[in-house]
């Protein structure tokens, strides 16, 4: 088989000028009919932003002045050179990741069409390639013309959501959902081609899938392939499997020439009859003592040391938090008849339960026979400018969840099936994946083309992905299910949406899935109580997963995390502003108020700005500066995220799972997120670390009742030491700790405190209680042990918990005074903090240096000293300053004195 890759620079013209602006379509020598450089992989919007002729979209309201780029068609043209050689035998295009009504012409004569974002492509060439130069030509068709014509071909509506710039029925053409506009999401429907695309020559055939069967039998593991292989005429083909460690922290280069000199563990020879077209050729052999896949965090490895003390994932830690073992995995590759494909698989056993019980239903992810409390977040494309998708943005958000201490990860239905990168990165990293298929929020049609449509794509995706280690289910959709009770259209005709939503998620998506991956979990939709089960899974809370959002979107207390007792919560969230340097990059001095029409353009969930204020009031004093305003909303976010997350952590073995709305943002906007559009981690983040570390305490009041939790995820007994103190606003203790010394038991939420509130010593606005929790080995080390071990005697790991016992706005906070001093060390910063009197969510800040710091939204309780660390990142794709959403460059470690000047400091008490 014989390749020419097809990606670099082609021509980029516009096609048609009735969606034009006057400035450009007013003159036939615009550059966009003389022709732009496009790049693929790559996009229009983009290339036509870095020739200056759109704005910036991120910046205030330039989306607005751009909508007309995804209303016309553009052609991309190159030419590439074939060979004599490489005429023989027959010839394809292929290409993956062509968005989305594309015609493909090779020397004028049209090869094909694509009409789906999320299929491969490959078209029959043969005859209209020859030797020498040829022309490639490539038509986008607008997707938003493609959408309004179906929309007006089609027997009657199918409602979707639909926000305040959106493109019309979304829903109507296979193309991601939020490029149309979201509640968080900029309208930029852009197209290209963001994966490759080349030029094919074979004799023989394609190895296109590989599926992967593993049973376990002790220490010893059979491995059946199933290769899907696209035969090009009948024959006698022979197939070789054979598996290689893959290598660690390697890049594709240095893996590819590792795998070829890495010893054989297994392999299987097979000659078989094919015959034209899809053939199936399956394999058997066997592994014996395979290194076992396991999530972030959980494996016996990453455990050991996290309860000996070897890992600094405890809050007070001066490093920053390590990262848990990596998985192994292991190189699969089949070659056949001169084509071949390598995947990489892994050893684990996998199984989502859902069985009826006492409470209900449940919901219990289990991995190598193991219950695991899933934590984790949901994920949206990473950018709104498919070009800014690189590897190095995809690590950055993907490892800041694992620091966190998050082990999965929900790839939502409005986006696209993920990259090879992502998923690859996920089995490596043991981040669990919950994978929606790509319909979200809406109403879809049912008829033959559409349905025929979806069955190839789903079936594509399946096959593609099948083999990873990490995903752990397949979810037919996001929210479809409830949408029919949305529109009005859906509710006066309910039996008729009924039936088509039946067609498309169990007739087609669902019976594709489960073909194709019968092993796994099939899951109907998110939220339900799973397959014909067709519960209220927005309000009750006993039957399979959750979406639970009164809390946001019907404005109720952050108290109401405490209503339900659930199963397993995919979905809930509570939104903040950006931070300051985050809204620099899309506005300008004038528009600092949160009311202005920059900051209420970056916030598109209705009202949602409005939210955020009007419940300051209801726990806070209201901040008096547009600074004061961007960082308390971020400490509102964390604290009710916090809320939910520790209550439901306490209901262990009810509740086995939480993922939050939602990880990443795809431009800089007020959102649900936890990490910023450049990737800075937002005050959530930093109490993710908190809230989901696999050993930790929690202080919480529910009613008149205040309790303290002590969770252990690890499989390990825990010792550890509970202090629980009493403070008043000036620092001093105003009763006597009470301390427990006790064994955390495996997998487990035990209630170590619980007490009335009318008998603690004081009134409710005049004290705060704090946690602290030391635990691991260390707790356990003989007085005469070596000096090798006394450190971990003196640092405990360490899981701290503050509790107001009021809202904060009662209470007579003092003036904190914090002060810091900052040392430079080999990869960061040392940041000492103390302060004059009880500090509450301390909260530093770096502005646009890039980096993390080991703690943040943190209690000092006063008169004490603490030490940080700001790991320094170096980042090509940093968001700047001032620059209008640009991406620049930050290779160079600052100086002492430039990080001391970025540095800031905000604490609750200085609202006061």
């Amino acid at each position: 088989m014989k390749h020419i890759s097809l990606s670099g620079s082609w021509n980029l013209t516009a096609l048609s000028d009735d969606a034009l602006p006057e400035n450009l379509s007013s003159s036939i020598d615009s550059p966009l009919f003389r022709g732009l450089t496009q790049k693929i992989p790559g996009d229009v919007h983009t290339t036509l932003l870095e020739n200056n002729i759109i704005p910036d979209p991120y910046w205030k309201k330039n989306e607005l002045d751009i909508q007309w780029v995804g209303r016309t068609d553009w052609c991309m043209e190159r030419t590439v050179n074939v060979p004599t050689s490489f005429l023989k035998g027959e010839q394809f295009i292929s290409l993956d990741g062509a968005d989305t009504f594309v015609r493909v012409f090779i020397n004028e004569s049209e090869a094909g069409f694509c009409d789906n974002f999320f299929r491969a492509w490959r078209f029959p060439v043969t005859g209209l390639l020859h030797e020498g130069e040829n022309s490639i030509r490539l038509v986008f068709e607008s997707s938003e013309k493609h959408a309004v014509a179906r929309a007006a071909s089609l027997p009657y509506a199918y409602p979707c959501s639909v926000y305040d710039v959106s493109s019309p029925n979304r829903n109507l053409v296979r193309k991601p959902q939020c490029h149309a506009g979201w509640d968080w999401g900029i309208c930029l429907m852009v197209s290209g081609v963001y994966n490759s695309i080349q030029l094919e020559q074979t004799s023989t055939g394609f190895v296109d899938y590989i599926r992967t069967n593993l049973e376990r039998n002790g220490n010893e593991w059979t491995v059946r392939t199933t290769t899907t292989f696209t035969a090009l005429k009948n024959g006698t083909v022979t197939f070789k499997a054979s598996l290689t460690e893959s290598p660690k922290k390697a890049d594709t280069a240095s893996k590819a020439s590792a795998r070829q000199a890495a010893p054989e563990l297994a392999a299987a020879t097979t000659t078989v009859a094919v015959t034209k077209g899809e053939n199936t050729i399956e394999q058997t052999f066997t592994v014996k003592n395979p290194e076992l896949w396991w999530p972030a965090w959980s494996s016996p490895e990453t455990e050991a040391a996290l309860v000996a003390g070897a890992l600094p994932a405890d809050s007070a830690s001066v490093s920053a938090a390590a990262a848990p073992a990596e998985n192994q995995l292991y190189a699969l590759t089949v070659s056949a008849g001169g084509s071949s494909k390598t995947v990489n698989i892994a050893f684990r056993e996998l199984e989502v339960e859902a069985k009826e019980d006492s409470y209900g239903k449940s919901f219990v992810v289990k991995v190598n026979g193991r219950s695991i409390f899933v934590k984790g977040s949901n994920w949206i494309p990473c950018d709104a400018l498919p070009s800014r998708q690189t590897k190095a943005h995809y690590e950055s958000l993907l490892s800041s969840l694992v620091k966190a201490h998050g082990n999965c990860v929900r790839v939502w239905g409005g986006g696209f099936y993920e990259t090879d990168f992502f998923y690859d990165y996920c089995d490596r990293h043991g981040i669990l994946v919950w994978q929606d298929c790509m319909f979200g929020c809406s109403t879809y049609p049912a008829d033959d083309e559409f349905l025929a449509s979806v069955r190839l794509e789903i079936r594509h995706q399946v096959r593609r992905l099948q083999h990873h280690a990490s995903i752990m289910l397949w979810c037919g959709n996001n929210e479809d299910l409830g949408a029919l009770t949305w529109y009005e259209e859906s509710v006066k005709n309910r039996d008729r949406y009924v039936i088509d939503y039946d067609k498309l998620n169990e007739q087609t998506v669902g019976d594709e899935v489960q073909k194709n991956d019968p092993e796994r979990c099939w899951w109907p939709s998110s939220p339900s109580a799973g397959p014909n089960d067709f519960s209220d899974n927005w309000h009750s809370d006993g039957r399979g997963d959750m979406h639970y959002w009164v809390v946001w979107h019907e404005k109720k207390p952050f108290e109401a995390y405490y209503d339900i007792t659930p199963r397993f919560v995919s979905e809930f969230g509570y939104q903040s502003l950006p931070d300051f340097g985050e809204v620099q990059t899309f506005t300008d001095p004038s528009q600092y108020n949160i009311t202005s029409p920059d900051m209420e353009f970056h916030q598109r969930s209705p009202g949602g700005n409005s939210i955020i204020f009007e419940n300051f009031s209801r726990y806070f004093r209201v901040p008096q500066s547009f600074k004061h305003t961007l960082y308390l909303s971020q400490v509102q976010q964390a604290l009710a995220i916090q809320t939910a997350v520790t209550y439901w952590r306490s209901l262990k073995p009810i509740c086995w799972g939480s993922i939050i709305w939602q990880l990443d943002n795809l431009w800089p906007v007020a959102s649900w997120s936890s990490l910023e559009y450049s990737g800075k981690w937002k005050l959530l983040h930093y109490s993710m670390k908190h809230f989901f570390a696999p050993v930790c305490c929690s202080l919480f009041k529910k009613g008149d009742i205040v309790y303290c939790y002590l969770m252990n995820d690890t499989a390990l007994s825990v010792p550890a030491k509970l202090t629980i103190s009493y403070y008043d606003f000036a620092g001093n203790k105003i009763a006597d700790d009470v301390s427990l010394e006790t064994e955390i038991a495996p997998d487990s939420s035990a209630k170590a405190y619980e007490m009335p509130d009318f008998v603690l010593p004081g009134l409710s606005d005049s004290f705060f209680m704090h946690a602290t929790l030391e635990y691991g080995d260390a707790l356990s080390a003989n007085e005469t042990s070596s000096s090798a071990a006394s450190p971990l005697k003196a640092n405990p790991a360490r899981s701290e918990s503050t509790l107001f016992l009021t809202q904060p706005k009662k209470c007579a906070l003092q003036k904190a005074d914090i002060a810091f001093a900052v040392a430079e060390t080999a990869d960061g910063y040392d940041v000492t903090l103390s302060a004059a009197a009880p500090a509450f969510y301390v909260a530093l800040n770096a502005g646009n240096i890039p980096g993390v710091f080991s703690d943040n939204f943190m209690t000092l309780t006063g008169g004490e000293k603490r030490t940080v660390h700001f790991t320094w990142e170096k980042r090509e794709d940093w968001t700047g300053a001032g620059l209008p959403g640009a991406r620049t460059s930050a290779s160079r470690k600052p100086s002492l004195s430039s990080f001391r000047k970025a540095l800031s400091v905000q604490c609750l008490n200085d609202l006061w």
